[in-house]
């Protein structure tokens, strides 16, 4: 009887084993391999299933469950020696990528290995009851099985497919909030001004309030100055996730860009009136009332049918456009700043909650959800920060309706052609129920943590994985499960005082701006005990 070793998320061996194939706790990982081999003419060996197993006679690279005691590298030897009869050595090996999957009674560590080796075909001898076939194969020949859904691609399949490419690549943008924290990815950035990320590149340390024609073109300059320099010895790749510098730059086709396909699909996800149409009748979708000329106070506490409500204008984010009003002071300045056409809804105490999914090709990712540290301030409802921790304290019912509702909204999404990084807002009320409120297709000030994880534990950004989802790149399975981690936007030091033991991180996102300039992390729930919109369950 065969065991595994178990480890914990973090991949520290326990003081257990389980027996090979049963089922195991959410917090008991064991390690699963693949190996792939590689020789001198980049040609890579994939073998076929055979046809009794899962997935029968689908291509493959070799792989399997380390044994108890085995290291992942031994593992890798260890199986390329079963299946294929070959040995190959540690010096012939390279470590390609480790992230997390966490599959139902059986979540893994998975380790992806590379080995350098020529190998005549008639050296291999096949493990008949596992392999059917075997080849050597170019990229080109994998990637054409792959797009007719016979070669079965791993979490870590476009940097393999990629391996002998030095690709080097850099945000453009005006600021690096796209870019920051995503230098594990990035060789470098162009902004306008100065922030705190390495290889960054700025144009002027002075604040440009006018964006006019004339600034625009002299920034042009500089960014194709700049681009031409990089590009003299690097494949460079350049990500513009602005429309602004997509549309500054759409004419040059000297250099590889890489944009969103479809900005007038992005402004249409990010008009509220739009896609909130869009999906009533699929999820629960907050009620709300839309305004389009103007009323007095009286008809729409009627309306509403309450003495405190929201008004909401048809786009915004960060709680911009979004206001508490119980007085007729109050109505008439908010609706006169939204022009009368606003959303106006009962307002409720309730819990709000944030998603983030990367939408594919191929797949799509779940990301770890948040409940939104929202607070009001000045009649306005403002994210400050993310409780990650407090998420995970939800009961399942409610977290399975929102996996639910993730699943049903990227979906139509995907089938209107959207691809990328897409975060999702709703609220829960005190009974539990759950009603969309709308979408980021964008970056979102979460982002930063959730990509300091991927670096740690999954050998990726989420700056990356936007990439390869514009790029219609296989993505994989690598994601996380949970944060152990609550943060708050900042202006100054002073700010959440109340909240001890922070770790401060500069982030420079704009330069001499009234936007935060820090964020302060805590690995502990900050949610119960601060100012921040919540549900009577939740005080």
């Amino acid at each position: 009887m065969e065991y595994w070793s178990l480890y914990d998320f973090y991949g520290n061996k326990k003081r257990k084993k389980a027996i090979r194939g049963s089922k195991l706790n959410d917090n008991d990982f064991h390690i699963v391999v693949n190996a792939w081999i590689m020789n001198s003419k980049g040609e890579f060996l994939i073998t076929q299933r055979a046809a009794n197993k899962s997935h029968p006679l689908m291509w493959e690279c070799t792989g399997g469950s380390a044994l108890i005691n085995e290291s992942s590298l031994e593992a890798a030897k260890r199986e390329i020696n079963e299946e294929l009869g070959i040995s190959v050595e540690d010096s012939q090996a390279t470590l390609i990528g480790r992230t997390r999957r966490f599959y139902k009674n059986c979540p893994d560590i998975f380790d992806v290995w590379l080995f350098k080796k020529d190998i005549e075909l008639a050296e291999i001898k096949v493990q008949e009851e596992e392999v059917n076939n075997v080849m050597w194969a170019s990229k080109e020949t994998i990637m054409d099985l792959f797009k007719n859904k016979k070669f079965e691609a791993n979490t870590f399949f476009n940097k393999i497919m990629n391996i002998d490419e030095d690709k080097h690549f850099y945000y453009v943008g005006f600021n690096a909030n796209n870019a920051i924290f995503n230098e594990a990815f990035f060789n470098g950035m162009i902004t306008l001004n100065p922030n705190h990320e390495k290889g960054n590149i700025f144009y002027t340390k002075e604040a440009i309030k006018n964006k006019d024609d004339k600034f625009m073109k002299n920034y042009k300059e500089y960014l194709l100055e700049t681009m031409e320099m990089l590009s003299k010895n690097n494949n460079a790749i350049f990500l513009a996730f602005n429309k602004k510098i997509k549309n500054l730059l759409k004419d040059n086709k000297n250099y590889n860009i890489v944009s969103e396909k479809d900005y007038d699909l992005i402004d249409s996800l990010n008009d509220k009136k739009n896609i909130r149409q869009l999906l009533k009748g699929k999820v629960p979708v907050i009620n709300t009332k839309w305004i389009s000329k103007k009323i007095d106070y009286s008809t729409a506490k009627k309306t509403i049918e309450s003495e405190q409500f929201v008004i909401q204008g048809q786009v915004g984010a960060g709680g911009n456009n979004t206001f508490f009003i119980d007085n007729k002071e109050k109505f008439d300045k908010y609706t006169e700043l939204c022009n009368n056409q606003y959303f106006i809804s009962k307002y409720i105490k309730h819990l709000p909650v944030n998603s983030t999914i990367i939408v594919g090709e191929y797949n799509n990712v779940r990301l770890p959800s948040s409940v939104q540290l929202i607070k009001l301030q000045d009649d306005s409802f403002k994210y400050t920060g993310g409780d990650f921790i407090y998420y995970q304290s939800l009961n399942d019912e409610v977290k399975e309706k929102i996996d639910n509702y993730n699943s049903i909204i990227t979906n139509t999404l995907s089938e209107l052609g959207y691809r990328g990084i897409l975060g999702i807002d709703y609220i829960i009320d005190n009974d539990d129920n759950v009603y969309f409120m709308e979408i980021n297709p964008r970056f979102q000030s979460s982002s930063f943590i959730i990509s300091e994880y991927l670096h740690k534990y999954c050998s990726t950004t989420i700056a990356e994985m936007h990439y390869m989802a514009i790029s219609d790149i296989y993505i994989g399975s690598n994601y996380i499960e949970g944060i152990n981690k609550s943060f708050v936007n900042c202006y100054n030091k002073d700010d959440f005082k109340e909240f001890k033991y922070p770790r401060i991180i500069k982030n420079g996102y704009y330069y001499k701006n009234k936007t935060s300039n820090f964020r302060k992390v805590y690995d502990y729930s900050i949610l119960k005990n601060g100012p921040f919109e919540k549900r009577k369950k939740d005080s």
